[in-house]
């Protein structure tokens, strides 16, 4: 599945949607980036097609950056990421919530599964990529694209690396860089991890520690770069 590139970018800037493109510039802190100039930081969520295998639906409600409901009642998580959270009042949870209501509510998507066998979690929701035709022969993964503006992070809580791992990885560090969304404040610290964990920790103080050895200090920058979550715990 190939990313949209050359001759396509003007066709994403024309007709990625007003509400999108207001989005793309507000989320972007200090002006770090202009749709019209620094296309390439949404661009990598821009695909000149769909997956081969996806389904048709229409979306009813939006819960929060990262759930919605279908018209058909069942309820989808967006895998591959996680947006702050709207009951805490974590900064940009509603901006995330906002983007993914102007990309998808009361609309036609297209939704694809990382692995069809095994497409729901244990809340019985399903899991599972969001696409929106942008133009002609241009899809926008919703999920990449939060990723991209920093209105979300990677997540992955599984043991296999997600398809497309390494390139969400890419656009989370480029918006952390670029102060994007919820990086806007970010400061890099030392952090915690055990030998096979799927978060990292502030301190030994974390409830999950109490019976971890082998612990190992590390950069949160790095944590974040390795695929690591941050724990709910700590970092609430």
């Amino acid at each position: 599945m190939g990313n949209c590139t050359g001759n396509c970018i003007s066709h994403v800037i024309d007709n990625i949607g007003p509400l999108l493109q207001q989005h793309i510039h507000d989320v972007s802190a200090n002006n770090a980036f202009d749709v019209t100039t620094h296309h390439t930081h949404i661009l990598p969520a821009v695909h000149e097609k769909l997956p081969s295998i996806y389904e048709k639906h229409r979306v009813m409600k939006v819960y929060d950056g990262d759930t919605l409901t279908l018209e058909n009642n069942k309820r989808v998580r967006l895998v591959g990421i996680d947006t702050p959270e709207i009951k805490e009042s974590q900064p940009f949870s509603e901006e995330a919530k906002q983007f993914l209501s102007d990309s998808c509510l009361q609309k036609e998507i297209f939704l694809s599964f990382e692995d069809a066998n095994d497409n729901h979690d244990h809340y019985e929701r399903l899991v599972g990529w969001i696409w929106i035709e942008i133009s002609s022969n241009s899809f926008l993964n919703v999920n990449e694209a939060l990723v991209a503006l920093g209105l979300a992070n990677f997540y992955n809580p599984g043991k296999s690396p997600l398809h497309n791992q390494s390139k969400m990885l890419s656009m989370q560090k480029y918006a952390r860089e670029n102060k994007s969304g919820k990086w806007r404040d970010f400061k890099d610290s030392v952090v915690l991890k055990t030998r096979n964990g799927r978060c990292y920790h502030a301190n030994r103080q974390c409830s999950h520690l109490s019976k971890s050895r082998n612990l190992t200090t590390i950069s949160e920058s790095e944590a974040l770069d390795s695929g690591l979550s941050a724990c709910r715990s700590c970092f609430a």
